[in-house]
């Protein structure tokens, strides 16, 4: 696949190549609904004036939907859906507005990638989509970012990278972590990220005494990643959900054990306890047993299965696209 091949079109500022900036007043607003909207405005009009013979569009919460018959096929990517959101975060009720849209994105869609099977069960159970019409290509890690140095681990580490929000589970975490110090006085959990639970967290850490064992790192940029991954041993994922969890893969991809909740996306990678332990999501106890159990008894992970590589995930996807 040559960049000559593809135009991109987002929102977003960026370096690649062909990119074309989303440029609609909505879009500040309303977020994805207004990249949704001036899609449905502009599709004719782009697929035309570009010559496009495809059109891949990312859908589900916080990507496009489509709903519009278009003249060429529309491969359409999901990496989670509205029905998913819905059932594990409740507070999110009003979004079954959006359910009819996302169902009709779909099944005028020539072909789906799902980014996993749990959300390909989701797809044919409660969107009545044929199976024949979904394909399951993980997402991918890029091994040359991502892979094991020759470091010493810090012992009694623990490291969470992601967004400081409700549903990435960092309030379960922090909650657990004093069942963890009654065993492992020493403990040290880094968390990587931020978000607008940033300050209510830091508050709880507060709360809970624990501001010996825990440490904000704020943002961390990709370039420090692949070390803390190192570093750490063992990353914990306690989301409440996830569509896939690529923070699991690089973890993993770096050598270094996870502990994750038995949800969507995360349960297909770590089910096999070769690569760390499943929790169910808000049961304090069982998270801090797992932790502790890492943390006792240190190893590597298992070597990364070949399908979360970027070369397989390349190889699957061009083929899908017929490219």
């Amino acid at each position: 696949m040559k960049d000559k091949d593809l135009l991109f079109f987002s929102p977003a500022i960026n370096s690649l190549s062909r990119h074309i900036p989303i440029v609609f007043l909505p879009v500040r607003v309303v977020k994805q609904v207004g990249v949704s909207l001036w899609f449905h405005l502009n599709a004719l009009k782009i697929i035309s004036e570009n010559h496009l013979d495809m059109v891949n569009i990312h859908s589900g919460p916080g990507g496009v939907l489509c709903v519009r018959r278009l003249p060429v096929p529309v491969i359409v990517t999901c990496h989670h859906t509205y029905q998913q959101q819905l059932h594990y975060i409740r507070s999110q009720f009003w979004k079954i507005v959006f359910l009819p849209f996302e169902k009709r994105t779909y099944q005028l869609a020539r072909q789906i990638i799902a980014v996993s099977e749990a959300t390909k069960n989701v797809l044919m159970r409660h969107y009545n989509i044929p199976e024949h019409k979904i394909a399951v290509i993980h997402n991918s890690v890029d091994t040359s970012k991502f892979y094991p140095l020759e470091i010493a681990k810090n012992p009694r580490s623990l490291l969470y990278v992601g967004r400081i929000d409700k549903r990435k589970g960092i309030e379960y975490l922090i909650r657990s972590m004093p069942l963890v110090r009654k065993q492992i006085q020493d403990v040290q959990l880094m968390i990587g990220g931020k978000g607008r639970y940033l300050q209510k967290m830091k508050d709880l850490v507060t709360r809970l005494d624990l501001e010996r064992n825990v440490t904000f790192l704020g943002f961390v940029p990709d370039s420090q990643l692949n070390e803390l991954y190192n570093r750490a041993q063992c990353v914990v994922v306690p989301s409440i959900f996830e569509g896939f969890g690529i923070t699991v893969i690089e973890a993993l991809a770096a050598g270094t054990r996870v502990v994750g909740t038995d949800s969507d996306g995360i349960r297909e990678i770590l089910k096999s306890g070769e690569y760390g332990k499943l929790v169910p999501y808000g049961n304090y106890a069982a998270l801090a047993d797992a932790i502790i159990t890492e943390l006792n008894e240190p190893k590597r992970a298992g070597v990364l299965r070949a399908e979360f590589f970027t070369e397989q995930f390349r190889n699957r996807y061009q083929d899908i696209l017929g490219l």
